[in-house]
């Protein structure tokens, strides 16, 4: 069986640098991690704004792989040479954001029920683009059978990897991750794949490892957003109780220390960690015991207190995580509510 190649899952507006780098600093674990898309980054010249969560490469503790989202080669040939002149020699084109708000205008997994249309784009992009291309997808926008004309076309590419989130976009994250379809695609084509869906604790990745024997990629999103010692379980390192409370404890300092060093207001720093505790609180075996005070707290005071509360709670087993994965999380409400 293949030594798996752990990748983090871009989630936008929350796994920025300074979470990929506290992340990589105090949990480890993954071989790459994938930046949240950038857009709108025009065809002459790209403002240096539009790259500060990964320029310079050197500031990235963890290898990092920036994301596009657009459907203007122009675009994306423009981004991939300046990737180049800093240093970077992969970039990955998201073609599976689900929101309809992005699907609707034929971006994101909006362009697979179009694959026409792709190929006329990956056509004027591999002609120019001087560095390797990846793809985040899924299996479809509406429906699963989308993907395999997506999969005839991208066969006439280069594609660097694929990665497939087994779901389509009218699931956004509902519902069970389709294995079936996955397999399917694994059956049908002979680009390079990656896996990505539900990877909620260890025993999971090891169900899926045995199912995808052939698979040695695999993305993992929300699973580490819970319980970010998962991609070091799954490598075979396991922490004592204690050492887990001490790196959250090191990991959310850290979080704070880079959120004042950039100036934000207090409320928007508490917002930031509060998405963060969003997902980790189900790291525990009461959750909402865990997220309401640190929800409700409306000054960093109040924070540290819920903070410590928090880290002196019980931690999950893995049906409680799994349960927290598939109910918990949205019944808890949105982090700034």
């Amino acid at each position: 069986m293949n030594k798996p190649v752990l990748l983090f899952a871009p989630f936008k507006g929350l796994t920025n640098k300074a979470f990929r780098n506290a992340f990589a600093r105090h949990f480890g674990g993954f071989d790459a991690m994938y930046a949240p898309f950038i857009s709108g980054l025009g065809q002459d010249r790209i403002h240096p704004g539009k790259l500060t969560d990964f320029i310079p490469a050197n500031e990235n503790l963890a290898p990092t792989i920036p994301q596009v989202l657009s459907t203007d080669p122009r675009e994306i040939i423009l981004l991939g040479k300046t990737l180049e002149q800093q240093g970077f020699d992969h970039l990955n084109w998201n073609l599976g954001c689900p929101f309809s708000r992005i699907a609707n205008k034929k971006r994101g997994c909006g362009i697979l029920p179009y694959p026409e249309e792709l190929d006329g784009m990956l056509g004027e992009i591999f002609r120019e683009i001087p560095i390797k291309l990846s793809i985040k997808t899924r299996l479809g926008y509406y429906n699963p059978r989308e993907i395999f004309k997506v999969l005839e076309v991208l066969e006439h590419y280069p594609i660097e990897l694929l990665l497939i989130h087994a779901r389509i976009g009218t699931q956004i994250y509902s519902g069970e991750a389709d294995l079936e379809g996955f397999e399917k695609c694994l059956q049908s084509t002979y680009l390079p794949l990656a896996y990505n869906g539900d990877i909620i604790h260890k025993a999971r990745f090891l169900e899926m490892q045995h199912r995808f024997p052939k698979i040695s990629s695999w993305m993992i999103g929300r699973g580490a957003l819970i319980n970010p010692f998962l991609p070091s379980e799954i490598r075979g390192i396991c922490y004592k109780d204690s050492e887990k409370r001490l790196r959250l404890l090191e990991f959310h300092q850290e979080l704070l220390a880079e959120g004042w060093l950039s100036k934000p207001s207090e409320a928007r720093l508490l917002g930031s960690v509060k998405s963060v505790w969003y997902y980790m609180a189900g790291l525990f075996s009461e959750p909402a015991k865990v997220f309401s005070p640190i929800k409700t707290s409306g000054n960093l005071n109040e924070y540290l207190q819920a903070l410590e509360h928090a880290l002196q709670q019980p931690f999950a087993l893995d049906h409680e995580v799994e349960s927290y994965f598939r109910l918990g999380i949205k019944h808890l409400g949105d982090p700034g509510d």
